[in-house]
């Protein structure tokens, strides 16, 4: 027993030597793992932002055209207000004789209360052009100020900058006021009006700050922060103050912020000179990067508490194995006869000591039959086919479904061969096709096939050929009918167009001289003839595949309906035009595919589940803005609905046309034509 538990406690020093290096390989291996995870993930994330910051900058550069747009429509109409005062104080402060020559248009001599009277009526005619504006005034020298709305507060009180003095010589120079020198939440731009040199008056007009900040902030989806500086860098709205450019800062440019994946971007308006900033967040990956320490140690520490049970359960198995063979191999020595120095050491075992036993244990061991096929008769007739058991080559038994079969008891062909058995029924030899006749005197063919084979045991099954063959026959007879009926149908459709054709053409040809025009009603049967014609193409199998012959120049067409039958109608009359077309069942796939995909037009319907027409055209013109796109897509809606009331809130919604439901494929292609031409059409 001491010489027992030496070895054992000796194997358990080995396997803890072996533990050490396998535990710090896995360890390494991990901690590898995650390093090269992380290098790649670290470099996949400074690439996704870069991707994003040039898509912010793009955006940036489009939502500052748009403003600037705004911006310079209003100087116009503010340059435009100014000419207009100017004629009417010039004919005011002329003689009679120079008034009849400068200005034609007007009377001779304009009184003070014409000259009032014209000046109100051309500050409500210009009032309301624009919804920033929130008030137009008239500074004119020697007479009271003019403004509209009247009432809000006096223009003559306390004198700020921008009612004073002339302040420039420029005749097309419009000066903007902000900060201090305006009323509170308003930006103000004035023009003086100058004739002979001579000032006349001042005419401005007041930009609500807060219709500004929604002007962007809708322009710009509510995304981020949004402001105005001026040429030097100061903030134009008062409580932008703190939110300044840097000292370096071009007409355009970006700048990482300190406070995480922020970045300032701005860029200068060519018609005022200011510049609009933005200070914008990517995606926010913080949460990751914090959780990633942690993630990595419980990934090591998960690796080596796995690594650890199975070592200990390996480590248990492999002990409970050697206690099994120490009292094994103790007890197969009592058996065996021996001499005091024949004792094998048992408690040691190796193979040497392992194969000594065997050797002396095979002559005692060799003499008892062999018991190998035991559980075959028990699994054959398991079986749910006529199946037979054979040793060699001569037959053991049948199953009872094969001696049920031939009316036989299943010990009846024992000892028989089975190649003697199967001559009289075998058909083909090299497929082992037999057949057989059952009690009740059917004959039925069977494949014999061997399932199991066990020392000289073997397991042979009979596979029911007629039934395979029948139902081969029955699916060869269907498959058939199936063809015929398919060629008889394309046959009727090619012989229906050739008379329709006919129809057509002899619809088309001109009438003789001595015989009257056709009525109007031969027009549109020749119309409805051709629609016909053209969803018989559609509908015939010889119709090109959407993509085998057409064009790379051609354009791409998005079809978004829930419906199955138009769009099956749309895809197939557009592709025979040579176009591309691509599907939608509703607005969010419809989104999906222009994420990836740039449209020439889009057909939207506008009764879909989940969202409908309008607001998918709302998102879709918002997502061109965000991709900065250079041609955005023209899309028609798909409606029964055609009053204008629906026309106007297809207008405002983005679309550019409607097609009336139902509509035939003449109109559906004339729409499509008049919008984005004509597509490549396919080799026939």
């Amino acid at each position: 027993m001491h010489k027992a538990a030496t070895s054992s406690s000796r194997q358990r020093s080995r396997w803890k030597a072996l533990l050490w290096p396998l535990l710090l390989a896995e360890v390494g291996f991990t901690l590898v793992c995650l390093g090269a995870g992380a290098l790649i993930w670290q470099a996949s994330d400074r690439r996704e932002s870069e991707n994003a910051l040039a898509r912010l900058q793009a955006s940036h550069s489009v939502y500052a055209r748009q403003l600037d747009a705004r911006l310079t429509s209003q100087q116009q109409h503010l340059l435009m207000l100014a000419r207009g005062s100017r004629r009417i104080l010039q004919s005011m402060a002329e003689n009679a004789s120079t008034l009849s020559e400068a200005s034609p248009g007007l009377p001779a001599v304009l009184s003070h209360d014409d000259t009032q009277r014209l000046l109100t009526r051309l500050l409500d005619d210009y009032y309301g052009m624009d919804a920033l504006v929130t008030r137009l005034f008239i500074l004119p020298v020697g007479m009271r100020a003019f403004s509209v709305p009247e009432g809000q507060d006096d223009i003559d009180s306390d004198l700020p900058p921008y009612q004073r003095a002339r302040t420039s010589t420029d005749a097309e120079k419009v000066t903007w006021w902000s900060g201090a020198q305006t009323p509170p939440e308003r930006l103000v731009a004035t023009h003086d009006v100058v004739w002979n040199e001579r000032y006349l008056a001042r005419v401005g007009m007041a930009i609500s700050q807060p219709r500004l900040k929604r002007l962007l902030h809708d322009e710009t989806g509510n995304t981020g922060e949004h402001w105005l500086v001026d040429d030097a860098g100061h903030a134009l709205m008062r409580d932008d103050a703190p939110r300044v450019l840097p000292d370096a800062a071009g007409r355009y440019g970006m700048q990482w912020l300190e406070e995480g994946r922020r970045a300032l971007i701005w860029d200068t308006l060519p018609g005022t000179g200011w510049r609009l900033v933005s200070r914008l967040s990517l995606p926010d990956d913080s949460a990751w990067q914090t959780a990633l320490p942690w993630l990595s140690i419980g990934l090591i520490l998960g690796n080596v508490l796995i690594f650890a049970g199975f070592v200990t359960v390996l480590y248990w198995r492999l002990q409970r194995e050697q206690d099994a063979w120490q009292a094994a191999l103790g007890r197969l020595a009592g058996w065996l006869p021996r001499t005091q120095d024949d004792v094998p050491d048992v408690s040691d075992v190796s193979p040497a000591t392992l194969n000594a036993l065997l050797t002396r244990l095979e002559p005692p061991l060799g003499g008892r039959a062999p018991n190998q096929a035991w559980d075959l008769p028990a699994w054959l007739n398991m079986l749910q086919l006529p199946a037979l058991l054979t040793h060699g080559d001569a037959i053991v038994t049948l199953n009872a479904i094969l001696a049920r079969l031939l009316g036989e008891r299943p010990e009846a062909r024992r000892d028989v061969l089975l190649a003697e058995w199967l001559n009289p029924r075998l058909i083909d030899d090299e497929r082992r096709r037999v057949r057989l006749t059952d009690a009740a005197g059917g004959a039925r063919e069977y494949r014999l096939e061997c399932l199991a084979v066990q020392g000289e045991y073997s397991v042979w099954a009979l596979i029911d050929q007629t039934q395979v063959s029948e139902t081969l026959h029955r699916e060869r007879l269907a498959r058939d009918q199936a063809r015929e009926d398919a060629r008889l149908k394309t046959g009727y459709l090619a012989h229906l167009r050739q008379e329709l054709d006919a129809c057509v053409q002899r619809l088309r040809m001109p009438s003789d001289a001595g015989t009257p025009h056709p009525p109007p009603q031969w027009e549109a049967l020749r119309q409805r003839l051709e629609d016909v014609m053209l969803l018989l193409d559609t509908l015939s199998e010889g119709k090109p595949a959407s993509d085998a012959h057409q064009g790379d120049a051609s354009p791409w067409v998005l079809v978004v309906d829930d419906g199955p039958v138009n769009t099956l109608l749309a895809c197939g009359v557009l592709e025979r035009q040579g176009y591309h077309v691509e599907t939608a069942t509703n607005g969010e796939e419809a989104l999906a595919l222009a994420e990836h995909r740039a449209f020439a037009l889009v057909f939207m319907d506008i009764y879909m589940p989940s969202l409908d027409g309008l607001e998918t055209s709302r998102r879709w013109r918002r997502l061109e803005r965000r991709l900065a796109r250079r041609h955005t897509s023209v899309l028609v809606a798909l409606t029964a609905n055609v009053t204008d009331a629906d026309q106007e809130a297809f207008l405002q919604a983005g679309m550019d046309d409607y097609l009336a439901k139902p509509y035939r494929p003449s109109d559906l292609v004339a729409v499509v034509h008049r919008w984005i031409g004509a597509g490549v059409r396919p080799k026939q």
